[in-house]
């Protein structure tokens, strides 16, 4: 098998994890450690195969910046803004994106925010109408779609 198959299988097999978090997040609330574990297996093992371990561990570092420093923020707004789960499973997604330049990670949270933003408009246009309030919309799904965006090239401006 050459190193391009095997790296294709380990696409689909991240494919699957982040389908299998992004499940478990919306049902339970929570980000299974098992998902983080199997993208942090494929992309240490995409990194062995381009030989790129340097990019591993940079994406496994700088991906997850933005959401470290909402989460340092939680205590001045006193408000639970992000899970630490969702801090793991953008580790996991930084070592299977590897880090390319600074430029890739502003337009992969471009698309995640914008994404995300745009749903939870409609979530909160949605409850107000049935005259109830949202309390929990899970991250993990925007998360995992910018990593699909972001593998295929697409952007949104």
């Amino acid at each position: 098998m050459c190193s391009n198959d095997a790296v294709h299988i380990l696409e689909i097999i991240e494919y699957i994890a982040l389908f299998y978090i992004c499940i478990i997040d919306i049902r339970k609330k929570i980000i299974p450690d098992r998902g983080f574990i199997i993208l942090v297996i494929t992309g240490l093992l995409k990194g062995m195969i381009n030989t790129n371990i340097e990019g591993y561990f940079l994406g496994m570092c700088v991906y997850p910046m933005p959401l470290i420093i909402l989460y340092i923020l939680e205590d001045y707004f006193k408000k639970e803004l992000i899970g630490f789960g969702d801090i793991k499973l953008m580790m996991g997604i930084g070592g299977t994106l590897g880090y390319g330049n600074l430029a890739e990670v502003v337009e992969y949270y471009h698309a995640v925010y914008f994404i995300g933003g745009i749903t939870v408009i409609l979530f909160i246009i949605y409850f107000r109408y049935r005259g109830k309030k949202a309390e929990y919309i899970p991250f993990a799904p925007f998360l995992a779609t910018g990593f699909i965006m972001r593998v295929l090239n697409i952007q949104i401006i």
